[in-house]
C-alpha cells in the first residue's frame, strides 16, 4: 500500500505557508512550558514533527496545521521577541549586565528593567540614549559595548536561520486524520481519543439555532462554554483565542465540542448511570453520536464525515436523547439510589459501565416511545443490568458487544425477559469467586443497594430514620477475632452487607439489631432484609471466639444467595 504521508522539512521562512485551522479554541502552553521548549531549541535537541494537511493538490499549497500549534507558535513568538524568552532562561547573565550598566551611570541616571529591555531589544535608540545618560565618552562606549554584547548573546541563543522544522504532510483521506493522531501518540504520554478528535476535527462546524429558539441547544452551547471555563482553570494550560461573547454571537461549534456537550447533556439527566467526570461524559457523548449515525464505536474517527447529518438533525437528536434519559433515570433512580444521611442524589454505580449504558440507548433509539417493544425493552433492562454484571458480559470487548445493539445491527436486544434460572446461574458463577476480605467492593455496595431499594428500604424504614451501608457481623468484632494480615472470613461479601440504622451503627458498633431493639421497632426491617436470626447471631459469637470461620462463611454465603434470589424475584420472569 502506498504511503499516505510525506516527510518534509520547513525553515523559518517557510512558516508563511502554514495556515491555522478556522477553529482555534484550544489550550496553549504556559510561559514555563514555552521556555522549556526554547531551551530545547537552544540545545539543538529534536522536538518532534508538525502534522500538516495540504489545502489543495498544488505544489505550493497552503498547509493546514493539524498538530504542533504550540511548538510553531512558540517559534514564532521567539522570532518576534527573543528577549522575552532569553531573559528568564539566563537570569543571572541578565542581572549582571544590568548591574554593570548601572555601575557606570550616576545615581540620577540609573535604569530599571523596563528601560534596559527596551535598549536590548532595540525599541529605544542605543546611541541617542547613551549620549544623554553618560557625560564621559569612555562611559558611553562602555555602556554601548555591554548592551551590544548582550544583544549578541540573545541573538545567538537560538539559530533560527539554520533551524530545521520537521513536518509530516498527510495526503490521505480527511476521515482518517483521527487515526493518524492516534498512531502518532502511541509513544510517550498518549492523547485520549477524545483529545485526538478535538485536534482532528477543528474544521467541522455545527450551527445552533438562534438564542431562545431551542432551550436544549442553548444548553448545549452552555456546556461548551463551561467546558472551556473549567479547562482554563488548569495551571498547565491557558485558553487560546477563546471568546465567550464570540461563541454566543456565532453559535457555531465543532463536532468534537458537540460530543463533549452531548455527554454533559446526558450526564445531567441520567445521574443514576453517568458519572459527573468529564471523561465519563465524553465516552457517553461520543458513543451516542456513534449510535445515532451508525458508526462503530471502534471507528469513531469516521464521525467527522457525519457532521452535516448530525447538524441537520440536531433538534430531533436532542429531543430523543432527552426522552430516553428521562425514562432510564426514572427506572434506575429507584434501583440505585443510596440512602445516605444528609446526602441527596447519590447512586451506587458499582455495576455500571459506559458501553453497558450506551447499549440501552442503542436498544431504545430506533423504537417509538409508545410501542410495545420500547416498553418491553425498558422494563427488561434492569434485570439485564444485574445479570450482565454477574455473567461478566461487559468486562472485555465492550465496544464490540455494543455494536450488536445498534439500530443498524440489531443482533442483540433487551426484548426477551430473563428467567430466574438464567439469573441465578449467573449469580452462582460470580459468587464462586468470593474470597476473604473485610471491605466491601463497589459491586457489593451496588448489589446491596439494589436489594435494599427493591425490598426493605422501600417498605419498612422507620419514619425519619437515616440508614448507612454497614457490616451485619460488626467489623469491630471481626477484626478482634481474625488475623488482619491473613483474612479468613467473607466479611466483605454480599451476605454480610446491608443498610443499617445510622444511630445504631454510630453508637453500637459491636451490637446487632436484636441487642439494640427492645421494642420491636425493627421487626419489619429484620424480616424484609433477610437479617440473621437471634440463634444465628449467638452461634456467630461462639464461632468467632473459637475461630470457626468456615461456619460463619457458610452463613454469609447462604444469606448472599437469599439476597441474590430476592433481587432476581423482583426483576426476572417467573
Amino acid at each position: 500500500m502506498a504511503a499516505n504521508y510525506e516527510n518534509i522539512t520547513l525553515t523559518i521562512t517557510d512558516l508563511d505557508r502554514i495556515k491555522l485551522p478556522k477553529f482555534q479554541r484550544g489550550f496553549v502552553w504556559t510561559a514555563a512550558k514555552k521556555n522549556d521548549f526554547v531551551e530545547t531549541l537552544h540545545k539543538g535537541f529534536p522536538f518532534g514533527a508538525l502534522l500538516v494537511y495540504p489545502e489543495s493538490q498544488e505544489a505550493d499549497s497552503k498547509l493546514v496545521l493539524l498538530d504542533g500549534q504550540q511548538r510553531l507558535s512558540t517559534i514564532q513568538q521567539y522570532k518576534n521577541d527573543p528577549l522575552k524568552f532569553w531573559k528568564p532562561l539566563n537570569h543571572d547573565d541578565y542581572k549582571n549586565a544590568l548591574a554593570s550598566v548601572n555601575e557606570i551611570l550616576t545615581d540620577d541616571n540609573k535604569i530599571d528593567e523596563k528601560t534596559f529591555d527596551e535598549l536590548v531589544d532595540g525599541k529605544r535608540d542605543l546611541a541617542d540614549w547613551a549620549d544623554e545618560a553618560a557625560d564621559r565618552k569612555e562611559d558611553r562606549k562602555a555602556i554601548r559595548d555591554l548592551i551590544k554584547e548582550l544583544r549578541a548573546k540573545v541573538a545567538d541563543y537560538v539559530d533560527l536561520k539554520s533551524l530545521k522544522i520537521l513536518a509530516i504532510k498527510f495526503i490521505g483521506s480527511r476521515d482518517s486524520i483521527a487515526d493518524v493522531f492516534a498512531n502518532l501518540n502511541k509513544g510517550g504520554i498518549p492523547l485520549s481519543k477524545y483529545e485526538i478528535y478535538s485536534a482532528a476535527w477543528v474544521n467541522t462546524e455545527i450551527s445552533l439555532l438562534s438564542k431562545s429558539d431551542s432551550e436544549k441547544q442553548d444548553e448545549i452551547l452552555g456546556y461548551v462554554k463551561g467546558y472551556y471555563s473549567e479547562m482554563e482553570s488548569s495551571a498547565e494550560f491557558e485558553l487560546n483565542d477563546f471568546s465567550e461573547d464570540e461563541l454566543s454571537r456565532t453559535r457555531t461549534i465543532t463536532l468534537s465540542e458537540f460530543g463533549h456537550a452531548l455527554g454533559a447533556f446526558v450526564g445531567t439527566r441520567l445521574e443514576a448511570l453517568v458519572s459527573s467526570t468529564t471523561n465519563a461524559q465524553k465516552e457517553i457523548g461520543f458513543g451516542l453520536l456513534g449510535i445515532i449515525t451508525g458508526v462503530d464505536n471502534r471507528q469513531l474517527g469516521q464521525l467527522s464525515g457525519k457532521t452535516n447529518e448530525i447538524g441537520s438533525n440536531l433538534q430531533p437528536i436532542l429531543d430523543r436523547t432527552d426522552r430516553i434519559c428521562n425514562d432510564l433515570q426514572t427506572t434506575f433512580a429507584k434501583l440505585l439510589s443510596r440512602m445516605m444521611a444528609g446526602k441527596k442524589d447519590e447512586y451506587a454505580s458499582g455495576l455500571t459501565a459506559s458501553f453497558k449504558t450506551l447499549s440501552y440507548f442503542a436498544a431504545l433509539w430506533a423504537l417509538e416511545q409508545d410501542s410495545d417493544d420500547y416498553k418491553a425493552t425498558l422494563h427488561n433492562i434492569p434485570a439485564y443490568y444485574v445479570y450482565d454484571f454477574w455473567a461478566g458480559n461487559w468486562t472485555s470487548h465492550g465496544d464490540q458487544r455494543l455494536f450488536g445493539y445498534y439500530p443498524n445491527s440489531r443482533t442483540r436486544n433487551y426484548l426477551t425477559p430473563l428467567t430466574r434460572t438464567q439469573m441465578m446461574d449467573a449469580y452462582a458463577q460470580w459468587a464462586a469467586d468470593t474470597t476473604p476480605s473485610i471491605n466491601f467492593p463497589k459491586e457489593v455496595k451496588a448489589l446491596t443497594t439494589i436489594h435494599a431499594n427493591l425490598s426493605y428500604l422501600s417498605q419498612t424504614v422507620p419514619y425519619g430514620e437515616s440508614f448507612e451501608l454497614e457490616h451485619i457481623i460488626a467489623k469491630k468484632l471481626i477484626n478482634e477475632a481474625e488475623d488482619q494480615n491473613n483474612r479468613k472470613l467473607f466479611a466483605g461479601s454480599l451476605g454480610n452487607c446491608m443498610y443499617l440504622p445510622k444511630k445504631l451503627n454510630n453508637k453500637k458498633k459491636e451490637k446487632n439489631l436484636y441487642e439494640f431493639d427492645e421494642s420491636g421497632k425493627y421487626d419489619g426491617l429484620i424480616e424484609e432484609s433477610l437479617y440473621p436470626t437471634k440463634d444465628e447471631f449467638a452461634k456467630i459469637a461462639d464461632w468467632l471466639a473459637e475461630h470457626t470461620f468456615s461456619e460463619i462463611n457458610s452463613l454469609i454465603v447462604m444469606r448472599g444467595n437469599h439476597v441474590a434470589g430476592s433481587i432476581v424475584d423482583h426483576l426476572a420472569k417467573e
